[in-house]
């Protein structure tokens, strides 16, 4: 064993430098006959009296500096003894600095341990000569100071004086073997003092045996080499014991490093990290119920954490730490096996405290925790249970996803059935959400949710879905939901590839369903929306008006919408436009009842089948009415369309128009009215019977007027297919419907007579005026719809200048020179003109006012429905 100080650093402070020989293995003891020894003088050198003794500043520094000047009078105690009467005033007269009341001092300290000095006659073991202490040390001369200190608790000052570069590098052995030289030199380092020196010391004297033993050394060998090196006499005692338990568990070893602090600290930390109660404190908390400041809190849990570092190299803290962490990761993961980034933070703090503590007294962060038991993905970590080459397959899957509208079912974008490695697979590689069985580009918000929600019901349907029967499942599938019609609609509008609106206030869903609803006994669907939607998204603005007009007509009973208009500053609030009658009455179906066709009132003001048979009202009886009845009953138009268009409103028109209405009028209804169903007598039955006979045939036929032809948008070709293939049938009432014009607005036809040309219809007559009858799907109708909900559901968008749009204007203009008659095939082809189609408008169609107010009420219906489009897309 070498030694990193100089020589001339042993001489210095009066030591003597033994080099040990090199690879010295222990030599066994040899015992011999016991003797009897003689007593021995056990009297320590001055220098290593003073030090270790509680001596004064002024003594320790004047027999140390003497000692080193080498004009100290006497070595040892004993020599100090021997010299009697004569030690004090030799002392005084040789060693500077050394006064009465100092030689007083050192006479009277070692006058009083003087008979501990000479050790008794005792019968020892004689052994042979074995190794030197210097041979012995060498089993641990790798060893710096730094390394043989590392986890023992030292004061502050100690810790400062060890913290010098050229100490930290010296060998302990080195120290061991020049103790009382070394702590000398120590002393004269600032702030070093007798304490320090003392703790020193029981520092080596402790570590000497356990390193020892760590390093192999025989126990025989330790206590010879620790009473030479120290002058114990019974070295045996010096033997070392371990005083570190051994934990089995991560909290038991965290005990036991508690147990190293004060009560106070170790309460402290227990309560910052949770430890043994439900939740962490916080630094005022704890402060104020000590009534100390919450730096003075902080102060104790850094001095507490201090310590438990240093006792913790003692113990294998971080073999607990890997132990637990698979634990902690199925905890903090829910057994899931992922965790995406926004969610970490929030599972982090789920972490145990005992596991929080212990990463904190090793340096190590809670994510560092993730790195090791998990994989970093993307977006996230995925671990155990998951398996992460089925994550990363499901990934490749449903990577083309991303460039397709979303939401989206989760059937179209996956076709494995394993949920887990799904949504592994969505959440952390791919940065995605699932929520209700549909992928979604981030976390949903409620009106996110409300769309999801609507979608279930629509998709799950077996058709369109008007608003006032939609609503009600809705509530019943989220019943925390306040939605209504106007809310839901908001919605819809927002995701094209997913809705469309046949008519107006009457819905499809397109695309597969997510989760699809869970009926109830009564066959509605239950409610199992996740999370809750605090109020409705109707704005007081509409409601306002909306109160306005249900007062006037409560008051004047149900009116048409051209009299509403015509009063409206006397109905609507100090301030609000005519224009806001038409959007308010369209936008509120949930409100207020069509009873028929331009005429509104309040659902209870709807008369009764006995009322419309014995007192029908007056805005019935009108030739408007009359015409409109028998247009849709030629139609084929359904019933059902409004409340009084029903077989007890068909017969109170046609007694009204027998005496009243206009001939031509009266005699088309006659010709196509169901007299057979009318609830009347049969006497009276046999009689209309008879007057139909007689009279009726159908005379407002007229073929298609030229400016009838304008061509749809092609969102409005998808809605017809969609009521084509549910019901069988289409006409151009339920088109006009379908575009948001008045009933009898011929432009309707223009859908038709597209849908003729693609061969998804079909008419018995190709009468030119066969347009004003009801024409019945082909197949080739469900082939276009798909066509058409794929594309939509695929880019959101449907245009008739692009992709599939493009293709069906071509295969209508060709296919229009093979029609005859009905429809007119030049101006079926003169449709697709880019300058005719950009031209035509249903503005040139606009008659009477009626027209006007319809039209005007559509455009801010349309503005309206962008305006809360857009607050809703910048308040998500």
């Amino acid at each position: 064993m070498t030694s990193t100080l100089p020589r001339t650093w042993f001489a210095r402070i009066g030591a003597v430098f033994r080099p040990a020989a090199d690879n010295v293995e222990p030599l066994p003891l040899a015992v011999k006959d016991p003797v009897e020894t003689a007593p021995v003088d056990e009297s320590p050198r001055l220098t290593e009296f003073v030090l270790t003794e509680g001596t004064t500043v002024r003594l320790r520094n004047s027999i140390t500096a003497a000692a080193q000047a080498g004009v100290l009078p006497y070595l040892t105690a004993a020599d100090y003894l021997a010299a009697g009467a004569m030690a004090i005033p030799t002392m005084m007269r040789e060693v500077p600095n050394f006064g009465t009341k100092t030689a007083r001092e050192l006479d009277a300290m070692i006058t009083a341990n003087c008979e501990t000095w000479t050790r008794p006659v005792v019968t020892a073991e004689l052994i042979d000569d074995g190794p030197t202490p210097e041979e012995v040390l060498d089993a641990i001369g790798h060893l710096s100071l730094r390394q043989a200190t590392e986890g023992e608790i030292l004061s502050v000052r100690l810790e400062n004086g060890l913290a010098a570069p050229e100490l930290r590098t010296i060998r302990f052995a080195a120290v061991a073997l020049n103790l009382q030289p070394f702590l000398a030199e120590f002393m004269r380092r600032p702030n070093v003092g007798r304490t320090s020196a003392r703790e020193l010391t029981q520092l080596v004297h402790r570590l000497v045996p356990r390193l020892l033993a760590q390093n192999g050394v025989a126990p025989e060998q330790i206590a010879r080499t620790f009473s030479t090196l120290f002058g114990h006499r019974d070295g045996a005692a010096a033997l070392p014991t371990d005083d570190v338990p051994t934990h089995e568990t991560l909290a038991d070893c965290l005990d036991w490093l508690l147990s190293q602090c004060q009560d106070r600290d170790r309460e402290v930390v227990e309560r910052r990290f949770g430890i043994g109660r439900a939740d962490t404190e916080t630094l005022e908390e704890i402060g104020a119920d000590f009534r100390v400041t919450r730096e003075r809190i902080r102060q104790i849990e850094k001095r507490a954490l201090g310590r438990m570092r240093v006792r913790m190299r003692r113990v294998p803290l971080a073999d607990h730490v890997n132990a637990a962490s698979e634990r902690a990761w199925l905890e903090i993961s829910e057994g899931r096996g992922w965790i995406t980034d926004p969610q970490s933070d929030a599972a982090l703090r789920k972490l145990g405290g005992e596991l929080q503590l212990a990463l904190e007294l090793l340096g190590r962060t809670p994510r560092a925790l993730l790195t090791d038991v998990a994989e970093r993905s993307a977006h996230g970590w995925f671990g155990s249970p998951i398996d992460s080459a089925l994550v990363k397959t499901a990934a490749a899957e449903i990577r083309p996803i991303l460039k397709l509208p979303l939401p989206r079912s989760l059937r179209d974008a996956a076709h494995t059935d394993d949920r887990a490695e799904i949504e592994a697979a969505l959440r952390v590689e791919l940065g995605l959400e699932l929520e209700q069985g549909y992928v979604v580009q981030s976390r949903p918000g409620r009106r996110m949710r409300r769309a999801l929600g609507l979608h279930r019901l629509l998709a799950s349907a077996s058709g369109p879905l008007p608003a006032d029967r939609l609503i009600p499942q809705y509530h019943r599938l989220c019943p925390s939901d306040p939605c209504s019609a106007r809310d839901a609609e908001i919605v819809m509008l927002a995701a094209p590839h997913l809705f469309v609106e046949t008519y107006d206030q009457v819905w499809s869903g397109i695309g597969a369903c997510g989760s699809p609803p869970v009926p109830d006994a009564a066959g509605s669907a239950e409610g199992d929306c996740p999370a809750p939607v605090a109020q409705s998204d109707s704005e007081s603005d509409e409601e306002t008006c909306a109160a306005s007009l249900i007062a006037a007509l409560e008051r004047r009973g149900p009116e048409r919408l051209l009299t509403l208009y015509q009063n409206a500053k006397d109905i609507l609030p100090a301030g609000r436009s005519p224009n806001s009658v038409g959007p308010t009455l369209l936008t509120n179906s949930h409100i207020f009842s069509r009873l028929l066709p331009g005429v509104y009132g309040l659902p209870h003001q709807v008369p009764s089948a006995a009322d419309l048979l014995s007192d029908p009202p007056p805005y019935l009886l009108d030739n408007m009415q009359l015409r409109m009845m028998a247009l849709a009953r030629r139609a084929g138009e359904r019933r059902d369309v409004f409340p009084l268009w029903s077989l007890e409103g068909e017969f109170a028109l046609a007694r009204w128009g027998y005496h009243h209405g206009a001939p031509e009028s009266l005699r088309s209804l006659l010709a196509v009215a169901d007299i057979d169903a009318w609830p009347i007598s049969a006497s009276e039955q046999s009689h209309w019977l008879e007057v139909a006979r007689r009279d009726g045939r159908f005379e407002l036929a007229e073929p298609l007027r030229p400016e009838a032809y304008a061509r749809p948008d092609l969102d409005r070709l998808l809605a017809a297919c969609i009521e084509l293939v549910s019901s069988g049938e289409l006409n151009w009432m339920s088109c006009n419907r379908m575009a948001g014009r008045r009933i009898d607005s011929q432009v309707g036809a223009s859908i038709i007579a597209i849908l003729l040309a693609l061969g998804a219809v079909s008419v018995a007559d190709a009468d030119p005026a066969a347009w004003q009858q009801s024409h019945q799907a082909t197949e080739r109708a469900t082939a276009l719809r798909d066509e058409l909900v794929d594309t939509l559901s695929s880019t959101g968008v449907l245009s008739w200048e692009r992709g599939i749009g493009l293709r069906l204007a071509q295969e209508v203009v060709a296919a229009a020179p093979e029609i005859e008659r009905w429809p007119d095939a030049a101006r079926l082809a003169a449709m697709f003109d880019a300058a005719a189609a950009g031209s035509a408008s249903a503005d040139d169609l606009i008659v009477d006012p009626l027209d006007a107010i319809m039209a005007e009420s559509r455009q801010s219906a349309d503005r309206q429905k962008r305006e809360d489009l857009l607050r809703w897309l910048l308040e998500e």
